[in-house]
């Protein structure tokens, strides 16, 4: 086992504003405090509420500055604090601290670690966290998605869009219609098993799933682009029609009126992934049975860029530019290649 050094890199943001405030910085070394490990990062997901916590966004949960951001990293365990087993170390783990894994270490409480899959890289494994973790629980328990229903996947070459595509396939919906703003986002979509993909941001996009569906429309909806597009998205739902709110990538307002959900019997829900890490039976179970569909074919981490830890701007700036189809991942610059 490698020393353990007293500081290290981190990526903060002293002040908040564009992906330019992202600061490479020496900082001391955290130490595993009781209940907690230190884990030297293999690998760092970066997810779209990154950007919105740097940009001073509205966020449940404050940001400090100077702040290190980054929930979710695949790390190595190479000192425990009280009150953990030693056993720990030297074994890898997916880690969710919540905050600090912009960075070669991070300490984290020893109820956040999770088993890796097999057969998955680092930058792979990571894919399959937060995001294909949201796309399990938004679909089974906050849509309580049944087979044969029609699911509507915005962002579906997203981070979280590319998961929920093929969860949904697997899991056995009718249709999955894949919505993207881009020729080649939706071929993937497609590629991954859609059954249709359109582009939801030209006009009469809406009444094309609306013929596709015979006139039904679709029984999910999983909502994170916000504005005018959550409302045609809320059209679009049939009777006992649920939409999962997840996100507003556009960061319009959009409005319901209470008063059109009783007569078809519609629902709107919130997702939030961190309230859901209290329920850590139910992500173990998940993580279980992705290693399955993926060991057997149906189920792709798509990862979309692999960026040293230096650049972290960069990869804010192509999540927000939205020029990314699949997960965007940083590694500590001494294990870049």
């Amino acid at each position: 086992m490698k020393p353990v050094p007293l500081s290290m890199h981190a990526v903060r943001f002293h002040a908040h504003g564009e992906p330019e405030v992202l600061q490479y910085d020496s900082v001391p070394r955290p130490v595993a405090g009781p209940g907690e490990v230190l884990a030297r990062i293999e690998a760092i997901g970066v997810n779209f509420a990154d950007t919105v916590r740097r940009r001073g966004g509205h966020y449940p949960v404050p940001s400090p500055l100077p702040f290190i951001l980054g929930g979710e990293a695949v790390g190595e365990i190479v000192a425990v604090g009280p009150g953990c087993n030693p056993a720990l170390i030297g074994t890898r783990s997916f880690v969710f601290p919540g905050v600090g894994c912009y960075a070669e270490y991070a300490a984290v409480p020893v109820e956040r670690l999770y088993p890796l899959p097999q057969g998955l890289d680092a930058p792979h494994s990571i894919g399959l966290f937060v995001q294909c973790l949201s796309a399990a629980m938004i679909l089974r328990h906050a849509a309580r998605m049944q087979p044969g229903e029609t699911v509507l996947v915005q962002g579906a070459a997203g981070g979280v869009g590319v998961f929920a595509v093929q969860l949904a396939k697997a899991w056995g919906a009718g249709m999955v219609i894949g919505a993207a703003s881009t020729e080649a986002k939706r071929a993937l979509a497609m590629e991954l098993g859609a059954d249709m993909a359109v582009d939801y941001g030209r006009p009469g996009w809406g009444e094309e799933v609306r013929t596709a569906t015979g006139g039904r429309g679709v029984d999910i909806v999983l909502e994170m682009t916000g504005g005018r597009i959550a409302e045609e998205s809320m059209a679009l739902l049939a009777p006992f029609g649920r939409s999962v709110v997840y996100g507003s990538a556009s960061e319009q307002p959009w409005s319901v009126d209470p008063e059109t959900l009783p007569p078809r019997n519609l629902s709107v829900t919130g997702f939030w992934f961190r309230q859901y890490l209290d329920r850590r039976e139910m992500l173990l179970d998940f993580l279980a049975e992705f290693g399955v569909l993926a060991a057997a074919g149906k189920l792709r981490v798509q990862v979309d860029r692999v960026l040293p830890l230096s650049r972290a701007a960069e990869a804010h700036h192509a999540l927000e530019t939205r020029a990314t189809s699949g997960k965007v991942v940083l590694v500590p610059d001494a294990l870049y290649a």
